[in-house]
């Protein structure tokens, strides 16, 4: 019953949006883009009635590795992952170009408009905090260099959710998810409240500067 409510709202919200599109100017966006911003929003903000993040601040080349993995089913394959399964039936058609054309416009088009809603401890988020700096660096800036996408700037709902689908081996289980299964080594070494703890710290903590800056410029860069 509740995985059909949750299909409810992501056709629901669909149909609005294809409906609004000639009036709002939806019409200049690609068309293999669309289907994105019916559930992340006009400028990837997310939407989390749908439980889709905002996609603002990621790199081109951590979507084009995402996008892949729900195409191969090394993500969203998990009978538990009924968004990934969403993201799955989104993105299973697409070819090489199409990812491209979409991930291209998502890094340059996007806006991110972040709401708090995960609260914790924050002297115990940092010290977690300080087992995810060696791979996702002191500003939580991200390195693509080894994998390790950018933390700062996702929404605190998302990244909680994904903390616990790699503690609970909902992520990072496929053999191929060479990436997944480190994040989901270290998930399981934290209870559920210190992953929350450290999700609050990360969403806190002012991240803004200089070196922060300068690695995102990098990140966002065209590949």
């Amino acid at each position: 019953m509740i995985s059909s409510i949750k299909y409810t709202h992501i056709f629901l919200f669909f149909f609005l949006f294809l409906a609004s599109a000639n009036g709002n100017g939806v019409e200049s966006i690609p068309e293999k883009v669309r289907t994105c911003v019916a559930c992340h929003g006009e400028s990837f903000q997310g939407i989390r009635i749908l439980n889709a993040p905002s996609l603002a601040d990621l790199s081109e080349l951590y979507l084009i590795r995402q996008l892949e993995n729900f195409q191969k089913g090394i993500r969203g394959s998990h009978p538990k992952d009924i968004y990934g399964q969403q993201m799955t039936m989104s993105v299973i058609n697409l070819s090489s170009e199409d990812l491209n054309e979409i991930t291209s416009y998502i890094v340059n088009h996007s806006k991110s408009n972040l709401e708090k809603t995960v609260y914790g401890d924050l002297e115990k988020g940092e010290f977690v905090f300080q087992h995810c700096m060696s791979c996702h660096g002191e500003f939580a800036e991200g390195d693509m260099d080894i994998g390790a996408p950018k933390l700062s700037g996702l929404n605190d709902w998302y990244l909680l959710n994904q903390l616990l689908n790699f503690k609970n081996e909902i992520r990072g289980i496929h053999p191929d998810d060479l990436f997944g299964k480190q994040m989901m080594e270290t998930a399981q070494m934290f209870n559920e409240e210190m992953l929350k703890d450290v999700v609050a710290y990360i969403s806190e903590e002012d991240f803004s500067s200089q070196d922060d800056k300068e690695a995102d410029s990098r990140l966002r860069s065209p590949l």
